[in-house]
């Protein structure tokens, strides 16, 4: 994981970032509402509020999110390209995907099947109270619309006694030019975390 100070710097150079942009732009691009002089925009079941000068971020129905979501938020504002491409990718086939894989193996992949290799009915409450839609993917599969133009599919494989239970995450393709291989391993992780408590 990364430490809060590279946290902090990484908000730090987004708000920059964006203080240099069209805001109209981001606001058309990311799927989000203007209301009040500020872009509200849904994060699986919640509303983030992101004002468009300071870039500041909180939650609608009050509190902040976690600083790595905020992170991932930011980043996602400065790529997103408003449009979904309905294809799907694994994490390895993000530009430089390869490199993150051990550690988001372990923080995503590992402790998803943990978590619901024996409790499926947990994984599919938890998911859908998140705003996820079953698919017919795996034994049991959701696509969760993490922003409006960030889709994740979470797949679980049940196991028996010749086969270990597994689990997959997949992107839609678009999240490659939207969002770097560290903010998507950051994003997997966080999801997995979300899914285990069942809320944001």
């Amino acid at each position: 994981m990364v430490d809060d100070r590279r946290f902090s710097s990484a908000i730090e150079k987004a708000t920059q970032d964006l203080r240099a942009r069209d805001s109209q732009a981001i606001v058309v691009n990311s799927g989000g509402v203007v209301q009040d002089n500020a872009l509200h925009l849904r994060i699986l079941n919640r509303t983030a509020v992101v004002g468009l000068e300071d870039w500041t971020v909180r939650w609608v129905d009050g509190g902040e999110p976690d600083v790595d979501m905020k992170v991932v938020l930011l980043h996602y504002l400065l790529g997103s390209l408003g449009r979904l491409k309905n294809s799907w990718i694994t994490f390895r086939e993000v530009e430089g995907g390869s490199l993150y894989f051990s550690a988001y193996n372990q923080a995503a992949l590992i402790p998803l099947v943990k978590a619901f290799e024996s409790d499926p009915e947990g994984f599919a409450r938890n998911a859908e109270s998140l705003g996820g839609r079953k698919v017919q993917r795996g034994d049991l599969s959701y696509d969760l619309y993490v922003f409006p133009f960030l889709v994740v599919n979470v797949t679980v494989w049940k196991g028996d006694d010749e086969v270990p239970t597994s689990g997959n995450i997949l992107f839609d393709s678009s999240a490659s030019n939207t969002l770097r291989a560290e903010d998507l391993a950051h994003l997997a992780m966080d999801l997995v975390r979300i899914l285990k408590r069942g809320k944001l």
